[in-house]
């Protein structure tokens, strides 16, 4: 599924995706459609949640988000809107998305003999892999051509820009682009993976974050008194959705949502390979090219790491007791966005969308997780929750 993109690659092409992401991610375009498109869909979802609340019926806000999120990052990736929010059921993209995932991570604990031969025979979990990346393929590759076709035409298309628009002016100020060369295929992986890591990522984060704050009222207090304080019109409805810069005042929020990235990370467990010879600290020895499990979640619960509240959340270990600032932790400590030159790019930016979101609901809403003590996580490369995510809905007053 992800193709050549910048999580499958190494090397040349690495280096060459690391630098188109760069320049994406630092386009003021960009940034711009991404907070356009996240306040108002934000304003959709609080309406939904706000509904529910007065028919008085729970809802299950994973799923909710993660429509909230296919909606939001479909059209800053693509400049659509696919209509997931007021679907019955799942888009056929979502569906696809999600099931690519848990086949993909089934291919690394199964036996590589197995998954092989179902891939050779077309059975099992390995066609309705080929099946889903078919999908996900003719969605995106079509979207793509739509595209490129208008622009040949001199078509413009009214709305934000999106992620495909600004790469295929990369791709026209390119070498490539002025000998008329174009794959689509490359464009496609830089999609694919834009949307793995902000979809998937950003619903789970708004739905575990909303399960610690039932578990935990006292911060859910806190961070409402830090919005009254710091942007009151949230709560008397003058401001309807805060902006990036109302909302990089909001400190102690910021540890609360860094907190439940600590102990429910976006990535779970991931591979890595030795690039060279190494004896680790301990004496372990690993070759060059030999895989290595690092389990994040796991590592973020261990006290000689942590300390002894360790599997405890505790936003207070964010904020310096002195300066009341936010502390800032090694990323090779911390790593909910990877940590050296792969670090994300986007996490900046990742962190004001969640807290754009947060105030926005939290303000308004009490939104009460059912029995958050019985939650718990999928198998997948990232952290879905398992099953269903219910909560009931009341205005906040």
């Amino acid at each position: 599924m992800l193709g050549h993109g910048i999580f499958a690659s190494d090397d040349a092409t690495w280096i060459h995706q690391r630098k188109v992401a760069s320049n994406l991610s630092t386009a003021r375009a960009l940034r711009e459609t991404m907070t356009e498109s996240i306040r108002k869909y934000t304003i959709h979802l609080r309406q939904i949640l706000e509904t529910s609340g007065r028919d008085g019926k729970s809802i299950d806000i994973f799923q909710l988000f993660n429509r909230f999120t296919i909606e939001a990052f479909s059209e800053i990736g693509f400049g659509i809107n696919m209509k997931s929010m007021e679907m019955e059921g799942e888009h056929p993209f979502q569906t696809a998305f999600d099931r690519v995932q848990r086949c993909t991570i089934l291919r690394f604990i199964r036996p590589p003999l197995f998954w092989k031969l179902q891939k050779a025979l077309g059975l099992g979990a390995e066609a309705q892999l080929r099946a889903d990346v078919k999908t996900i393929d003719n969605i995106v590759l079509d979207i793509i051509a739509q595209t490129f076709a208008r622009r040949q035409a001199n078509e413009k298309r009214d709305g934000p820009t999106d992620i495909v628009s600004l790469s295929l002016d990369q791709y026209e100020n390119s070498p490539e682009g002025q000998n008329g060369e174009f794959d689509q295929q490359y464009l496609r992986d830089i999609v694919v993976n834009f949307l793995i890591a902000g979809r998937d990522t950003t619903a789970q984060a708004l739905s575990w974050f909303l399960m610690n704050m039932t578990l935990h009222p006292r911060v859910l207090t806190k961070i409402r008194g830090e919005v009254k304080e710091v942007l009151s019109g949230l709560l008397d409805g003058t401001i309807n959705t805060p902006t990036m810069d109302q909302v990089q005042q909001l400190t102690y929020l910021e540890a609360a949502l860094k907190e439940s990235l600590r102990l429910y990370p976006a990535v779970p467990f991931s591979f890595k390979a030795a690039a060279n010879d190494i004896v680790m600290s301990d004496g372990t020895f690993i070759r060059k090219g030999q895989f290595i499990g690092l389990a994040g979640y796991a590592y973020r619960r261990q006290k000689y790491v942590w300390g002894p509240d360790a599997a405890e959340f505790n936003s207070e270990r964010w904020i310096d007791p002195e300066t009341d600032k936010l502390v800032n932790y090694s990323a090779f400590k911390f790593f909910p966005f990877n940590a050296g030159p792969r670090i994300c790019l986007g996490m900046n930016l990742a962190m004001l969308e969640l807290k754009i979101v947060v105030a926005s609901l939290v303000s308004r809403l009490d939104i009460e997780v059912i029995e958050p003590e019985k939650v718990t996580y999928d198998f997948s490369m990232t952290l879905p929750v398992r099953g269903a995510m219910n909560a009931n809905i009341k205005p906040f007053k």
